[in-house]
């Protein structure tokens, strides 16, 4: 086999292995919430209120899916919802802080991979966030939680910009976009089966006794029917999952193929002369290295590098939900239980890995026949426009697992259009393929990073349909920009 498949392959499993550790999270939030959060509710004021979609999720706690027509919430009813409301802020602000510093880390560590080397900076994050997620099984508060998602957010910000460098250093041009896919599509099979793996193993680690050594779990009273979980020691189990793939990928990954290897000088020839040399005996000195700011720079004046953001913003507004509210939505509208949200979320994600299989290949086939520009815009524009029509449609949806599929294939298209988002970056990065790539990032995750705040704020105040439809006016922004990139306008740099 050849190596490059074989680091392509490898990069894959890291990227499956940090979604595993990401999406984990949305998928134990509820008992969570009601340990660490429900507990630290105040007592209701008048000031508290409750919308119509709350008051209803309420009664459909108390009664069941269908509750009586002149059923009415008792002052205990209606003070436990409002302190749910409450532990549901806060929970939202936990789920957007990881997003946060994951953006604003996008440039810093993608410029550390491109200036160090791709494997040392990529091995070394995912060593630190398995860490921090093993880390996590043992929080004991909201501020805890909050801090601890904020790290996971840093040590996770250089996996893909580190891995776009791998991925133009070792595919030619025709393979950027099916290599990219395949290791995006590894971090989409990791989001898929993480739900399913999560939701069966807190029920499996019942009784095991991986954090109490170190924290006493508050003895918090389950609601009927539901059945206790281990939240803490998935976190564990998963943390020590991610140190043995960060041993993997060191042991297998090197940045270059062997034939690209920098070398010094050969012998025989004159060495590479310092610009104060060149400029003194009048030849052209070698490219100097560009700072941190520097490069921020140069990005931020490129017209495409904000179109770059306006997309993956967009995107990740809404994308994020499946991966963050979906299973509050699911409990609170269709009253589902935490393992068939396990397998709602993975059928979701699951539909949504088949567009990355295909993404690559659709890519490089349309920059064949479209040229470098129409063969990156046309199915970035056409794959948000579908995604748009996705969203507008779910409030007409009767059942849940009608909402799922529509879900699933809005998350095929995002998945879909992903590689040419990354095939963009490389076209245009030079040799700054990691910060360009970094940049589109950091712009894409502030919009994961407001979403589920910004959606709980609109689910609160006007109810969950107005927030599907704000991700499908905000999808049909992000394919505009999408149509307006020209992957044939590189970054230039300062001469």
């Amino acid at each position: 086999m050849p190596q490059r498949y074989l680091i392509v392959a490898v990069t894959a499993i890291a990227a499956l292995w940090m979604y595993i550790d990401r999406v984990c999270f949305s998928t134990l939030a509820e008992p969570m919430k009601r340990e660490l959060l429900l507990p630290l509710a105040p007592e209701p004021t008048a000031a508290d209120t409750l919308s119509q979609d709350e008051t209803d999720a309420a009664k459909k706690k108390k009664w069941g899916d269908n509750p009586p027509a002149d059923a009415e919430l008792t002052p205990e009813d209606l003070a436990a919802a409002k302190r749910k409301k409450w532990a549901d802020k806060r929970m939202s602000y936990a789920l957007g802080a990881f997003f946060l510093t994951y953006a604003l880390f996008q440039i810093p560590m993608g410029n550390l991979a491109d200036r160090y080397g791709a494997r040392r900076v990529l091995a070394l994050s995912i060593a630190a966030w398995s860490a921090v997620t093993m880390f996590t099984g043992f929080v004991g508060g909201f501020v805890a939680l909050l801090g601890i998602r904020l790290l996971l957010g840093i040590t996770e910000a250089g996996a893909y910009p580190a891995a776009a460098g791998l991925v133009k250093r070792w595919a030619k041009p025709t393979e950027r976009g099916r290599f990219s896919s395949v290791v995006a599509f590894g971090g989409r099979v990791g989001g898929a089966v993480a739900p399913l793996l999560t939701a069966a193993l807190a029920t499996a680690l019942v009784g095991v006794a991986l954090v109490e050594w170190v924290v006493t779990p508050n003895a918090v009273a389950l609601e009927t029917g539901e059945k206790p979980t281990n939240w803490r020691g998935v976190f564990v189990v998963y943390g020590l999952c991610g140190l043995a793939v960060a041993g993997i990928f060191w042991l297998f990954v090197r940045d270059h193929p062997p034939g690209e290897r920098p070398s010094p000088s050969p012998v025989g020839e004159a060495p590479t002369p310092s610009p104060r040399e060149a400029r003194s005996e009048g030849q052209s000195a070698a490219p100097r290295e560009l700072s941190l700011l520097a490069r921020i720079g140069v990005l931020a004046r490129t017209r495409n590098m904000w179109l770059f953001g306006g997309v993956q913003f967009g995107v990740n507004i809404g994308w994020v939900f499946v991966v963050t509210l979906l299973p509050t939505f699911l409990k609170e509208t269709f009253g589902t239980p935490l393992k068939e949200v396990g397998q709602m979320q993975t059928v979701a994600l699951t539909i949504g890995c088949l567009g990355m299989i295909f993404g690559g290949v659709f890519t490089d086939a349309l920059r064949a026949r479209l040229g470098p520009k129409l063969g990156r815009s046309v199915p970035i524009c056409a794959t948000l426009s579908g995604c748009a029509v996705a969203f507008l449609l779910i409030p007409q949806l009767p059942t849940a697992w009608a909402v799922v599929v529509a879900l699933g294939a809005m998350a095929f298209l995002v998945d879909m259009h992903n590689p040419s988002i990354w095939s963009f970056a490389q076209d245009v990065g030079g040799k700054n393929v990691g910060a360009a790539l970094g940049w589109g990032n950091m712009w894409g995750n502030l919009g994961a990073a407001l979403s589920p705040i910004i959606l709980t704020e609109i689910r609160q105040a006007a109810g969950w349909n107005a927030a599907f439809l704000c991700c499908g006016f905000v999808f049909a922004a992000a394919a505009v920009c999408g149509m307006l990139l020209d992957a044939t306008k590189p970054v230039e740099e300062p001469t």
